[in-house]
């Protein structure tokens, strides 16, 4: 019964169960890259192995990154590093684990895939190295997930000349959870100011930081609106568009706690956004 705990902890400290909420994101580059069709159920599986690698590659590595900025935030000071529960070595073989499961589900999906792996690995690995720099630092997970629907995209079509839909949905992506991170980083502001801490709130304070982050989820909708332009979407797709702009603007309501308004909210949004590509071929 001993190993279940450690497991457990494992879980906890990679937040695995989070990989879930991507896959629809990733499965919509994977329906984009396949001609608008699904893939089989094999290449499926191959992608979403390369997702969870990948998300506990670059969650185990920022969390090794972060621990000491962990352990000084009362938020986070429990976290599994900052509180022992798991050393910095058990830390490490979980990340290179994730990146040997990434990189053979790269393998299976192709050459082209395993040539092309290394280029997430760099934005795994430096995103949350971005916040001892600058205040932008929320678009750099924007891009680690705005490269899983294009990385799906070129497992099932087996090439890089990506269709305008497939790069409008990937900045749909990258706008949507760089918006969502400025409104996470609320939670942290006080925080991050007496660590040195750079983000958005941090820097430019909660109110403008939100104005921030709702241009950029503009942004976001902009291109779902584009998608469904090139496609001529029916009133199905226009609805999904609206249900997703009406899920967007629950992130911006004050008595919605900012962890909520991040999950499940925002995950909601990207959920729904997922769907307009596919429902944008339905008229």
């Amino acid at each position: 019964m001993k190993p279940y705990p450690e497991v457990a902890k494992i879980l906890r400290f990679t937040k695995i169960e989070h990989t879930a909420f991507s896959l629809p994101l990733i499965f919509t580059g994977a329906y984009l890259g396949a001609g608008q069709r699904f893939p089989s159920l094999g290449v499926l599986l191959l992608i979403t192995l390369a997702a969870l690698g990948a998300r506990v590659f670059g969650m185990a590595f920022n969390r090794i990154f972060d621990r000491h900025i962990d352990a000084a935030n009362p938020r986070t000071a429990q976290r599994e590093l900052p509180s022992g529960q798991i050393t910095v070595s058990r830390a490490v073989a979980v990340a290179l684990t994730g990146l040997l499961i990434y990189l053979v589900a790269c393998a299976l999906l192709g050459p082209l895939c395993l040539k092309l792996s290394w280029i997430p690995i760099g934005p795994l690995l430096g995103y949350s190295l971005l916040k001892r720099f600058t205040p932008l630092c929320h678009f750099g997970i924007g891009l680690c997930m705005a490269l899983a629907p294009l990385g799906a995209f070129v497992a099932t079509a087996g090439h890089l000349h990506f269709t305008l839909p497939s790069i409008l949905f990937a900045l749909f992506v990258f706008f949507w959870l760089s918006g969502a991170d400025i409104i996470y980083a609320l939670m942290d502001m006080d925080s991050d100011r007496r660590s040195g801490v750079h983000s958005l709130p941090a820097h430019l304070g909660a109110t403008s930081a939100m104005q921030v982050a709702a241009m950029v989820h503009t942004l976001a909708l902009v291109g779902l609106v584009l998608i469904l332009m090139i496609g001529k979407g029916g009133a199905l797709a226009w609805f999904s568009v609206g249900l997703a702009a009406s899920i967007f603007t629950l992130m911006y309501v004050p008595a919605i706690p900012v962890g909520v308004r991040f999950f499940p909210i925002s995950t909601l949004a990207g959920i729904v956004g997922a769907l307009v590509p596919i429902l944008a071929q339905i008229h």
